[in-house]
């Protein structure tokens, strides 16, 4: 992204206002895959590892009815470091066309920065990772409860020997 644009993004979403936050004893989490137990009530239809995109994103499809009515589409990006995950979110803030994705600072929010349109999209920040979950299907269902188990999942995987 050039400089102006991001510097556009900065003041439009408010960046030097962003709780700043230090990695402290938490792991960068780097090895992820999911095995469809993630999100209670959904079912991982499909899952495709970016290795080429920059940094590695992680897509997936998941669905709640058996018509394919309701669908979530959760995208992981895989950071090498907290400051590249708060300029990826900002990345990914820019590929929105709305002006009314807003930022969310309730104290329930998941993650430790985090952006949503109303009910149907969230994008959020933790640790290392971004996380964008929205509705992918013709019934608009709220992604609230997806982006709650998606960021205790990966509090449980920033504290796992597994991550490095």
């Amino acid at each position: 992204m050039n400089r102006e644009y991001k510097q556009f993004l900065e003041k439009q979403h408010g960046k030097s206002e962003w709780p700043r936050f230090a990695n402290g004893s938490r792991r960068l989490i780097k090895d992820l895959e999911f095995d469809g137990s993630e999100v209670n009530g959904w079912t991982l239809e499909r899952v495709r590892r970016d290795e080429h995109a920059k940094p590695l994103v992680i897509r997936s499809l998941w669905r709640r009815d058996e018509t394919g009515n309701e669908l979530l589409a959760i995208d992981l990006f895989v950071c090498p470091s907290v400051k590249a995950a708060r300029d990826q979110l900002l990345e990914v803030l820019g590929d929105f066309q709305s002006g009314a994705v807003e930022r969310n600072a309730r104290k329930d929010t998941p993650g430790e920065l985090a952006f949503a349109l109303g009910d149907s999209m969230a994008l959020f920040a933790r640790i290392n990772l971004v996380v964008l979950i929205r509705n992918a299907g013709p019934k608009v269902v709220s992604v609230r409860p997806a982006s709650h188990a998606i960021d205790r999942l990966l509090l449980r995987w920033s504290k796992s020997s597994s991550s490095k």
